[in-house]
Protein backbone atom coordinates (compact mmCIF):
# COMPACT_ATOMS: atom_id res chain seq x y z
CA UNK A 1 0.00 0.00 0.00
CA UNK A 2 1.37 3.42 -0.95
CA UNK A 3 2.19 5.91 1.79
CA UNK A 4 0.09 9.03 2.15
CA UNK A 5 1.36 12.34 0.83
CA UNK A 6 2.85 14.59 3.47
CA UNK A 7 2.48 18.38 3.46
CA UNK A 8 6.11 18.54 2.34
CA UNK A 9 5.34 16.21 -0.61
CA UNK A 10 2.32 18.29 -1.61
CA UNK A 11 4.39 21.49 -1.49
CA UNK A 12 7.12 19.86 -3.60
CA UNK A 13 4.55 18.70 -6.17
CA UNK A 14 2.85 22.09 -6.57
CA UNK A 15 6.23 23.77 -6.91
CA UNK A 16 7.17 21.13 -9.50
CA UNK A 17 4.02 22.06 -11.42
CA UNK A 18 4.89 25.77 -11.12
CA UNK A 19 8.22 25.02 -12.82
CA UNK A 20 6.79 22.70 -15.50
CA UNK A 21 8.44 23.10 -18.90
CA UNK A 22 5.84 24.96 -20.95
CA UNK A 23 6.99 23.32 -24.17
CA UNK A 24 5.75 19.95 -22.85
CA UNK A 25 2.13 18.84 -22.66
CA UNK A 26 1.01 17.96 -19.14
CA UNK A 27 -1.14 14.94 -18.30
CA UNK A 28 -1.69 13.12 -15.04
CA UNK A 29 0.25 10.15 -16.42
CA UNK A 30 3.23 12.32 -17.42
CA UNK A 31 3.10 14.08 -14.06
CA UNK A 32 3.13 10.76 -12.15
CA UNK A 33 6.09 9.50 -14.19
CA UNK A 34 7.99 12.79 -13.84
CA UNK A 35 7.42 12.94 -10.09
CA UNK A 36 8.70 9.40 -9.71
CA UNK A 37 11.78 10.10 -11.84
CA UNK A 38 12.64 13.58 -10.56
CA UNK A 39 11.41 13.67 -6.96
CA UNK A 40 11.06 10.00 -6.05
CA UNK A 41 7.37 10.51 -5.27
CA UNK A 42 5.41 7.55 -6.62
CA UNK A 43 1.62 7.95 -6.49
CA UNK A 44 -1.36 7.39 -8.74
CA UNK A 45 -3.37 10.04 -10.51
CA UNK A 46 -6.23 9.40 -8.10
CA UNK A 47 -4.02 10.07 -5.08
CA UNK A 48 -2.60 13.26 -6.56
CA UNK A 49 -5.98 14.46 -7.77
CA UNK A 50 -7.56 13.96 -4.33
CA UNK A 51 -5.48 16.84 -2.92
CA UNK A 52 -7.01 20.23 -3.67
CA UNK A 53 -3.68 22.08 -3.88
CA UNK A 54 -2.24 19.61 -6.39
CA UNK A 55 -5.42 19.48 -8.46
CA UNK A 56 -5.64 23.28 -8.45
CA UNK A 57 -2.02 23.70 -9.52
CA UNK A 58 -2.49 21.06 -12.24
CA UNK A 59 -5.69 22.71 -13.52
CA UNK A 60 -4.01 26.14 -13.49
CA UNK A 61 -1.11 24.74 -15.53
CA UNK A 62 -3.48 23.11 -18.05
CA UNK A 63 -5.39 26.38 -18.49
CA UNK A 64 -2.15 28.28 -18.87
CA UNK A 65 -0.85 25.86 -21.50
CA UNK A 66 -4.11 26.10 -23.47
CA UNK A 67 -3.88 29.89 -23.54
CA UNK A 68 -0.15 29.98 -24.21
CA UNK A 69 0.79 31.63 -27.48
CA UNK A 70 3.99 31.00 -29.42
CA UNK A 71 6.39 33.89 -29.75
CA UNK A 72 6.07 34.05 -33.54
CA UNK A 73 9.02 31.73 -34.07
CA UNK A 74 11.48 34.32 -32.75
CA UNK A 75 14.46 32.84 -30.99
CA UNK A 76 15.48 34.83 -27.95
CA UNK A 77 19.04 34.93 -26.68
CA UNK A 78 19.49 32.46 -23.87
CA UNK A 79 19.67 35.11 -21.16
CA UNK A 80 16.38 36.66 -22.25
CA UNK A 81 14.80 33.23 -22.65
CA UNK A 82 15.96 32.24 -19.17
CA UNK A 83 14.63 35.51 -17.77
CA UNK A 84 11.31 35.07 -19.58
CA UNK A 85 11.01 31.51 -18.25
CA UNK A 86 11.76 32.66 -14.72
CA UNK A 87 9.18 35.46 -14.95
CA UNK A 88 6.61 33.01 -16.32
CA UNK A 89 7.34 30.56 -13.49
CA UNK A 90 7.03 33.29 -10.86
CA UNK A 91 3.79 34.58 -12.39
CA UNK A 92 2.27 31.10 -12.34
CA UNK A 93 3.45 30.48 -8.78
CA UNK A 94 2.09 33.85 -7.70
CA UNK A 95 -1.31 33.12 -9.29
CA UNK A 96 -1.45 29.72 -7.53
CA UNK A 97 -0.51 31.24 -4.17
CA UNK A 98 -3.12 33.99 -4.58
CA UNK A 99 -5.78 31.35 -5.29
CA UNK A 100 -4.70 29.28 -2.28
CA UNK A 101 -4.68 32.38 -0.07
CA UNK A 102 -8.20 33.29 -1.23
CA UNK A 103 -9.39 29.78 -0.35
CA UNK A 104 -7.78 30.02 3.10
CA UNK A 105 -9.40 33.40 3.75
CA UNK A 106 -12.80 31.98 2.80
CA UNK A 107 -12.21 29.04 5.18
CA UNK A 108 -11.24 31.47 7.93
CA UNK A 109 -14.52 33.37 7.48
CA UNK A 110 -16.47 30.13 7.85
CA UNK A 111 -14.54 29.27 11.03
CA UNK A 112 -14.98 32.81 12.36
CA UNK A 113 -18.72 32.68 11.80
CA UNK A 114 -19.05 29.23 13.39
CA UNK A 115 -16.97 30.28 16.40
CA UNK A 116 -19.21 33.34 16.88
CA UNK A 117 -22.41 31.27 16.59
CA UNK A 118 -21.15 28.78 19.18
CA UNK A 119 -20.17 31.52 21.61
CA UNK A 120 -16.41 31.03 21.51
CA UNK A 121 -14.37 33.88 22.89
CA UNK A 122 -11.25 35.32 21.25
CA UNK A 123 -9.00 34.15 24.10
CA UNK A 124 -10.28 30.58 23.56
CA UNK A 125 -9.42 30.79 19.88
CA UNK A 126 -5.95 32.22 20.55
CA UNK A 127 -4.89 29.53 23.05
CA UNK A 128 -1.57 27.94 22.04
CA UNK A 129 -1.49 24.32 20.91
CA UNK A 130 -0.79 21.77 23.66
CA UNK A 131 2.75 20.44 24.02
CA UNK A 132 3.37 16.87 22.87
Amino acid sequence: MAKHLTDKDIEAIVEYLDEWDLSKKVTWEKLCLSLDDDLGISHTRQTLQSHDRIKGAFDDLKLHLRGKKKQGGKVLPSSLAAAAKEIETLNRKNARLERENKNLLEQFLVWQYNAHIHGMKQDQLNRPLPEK
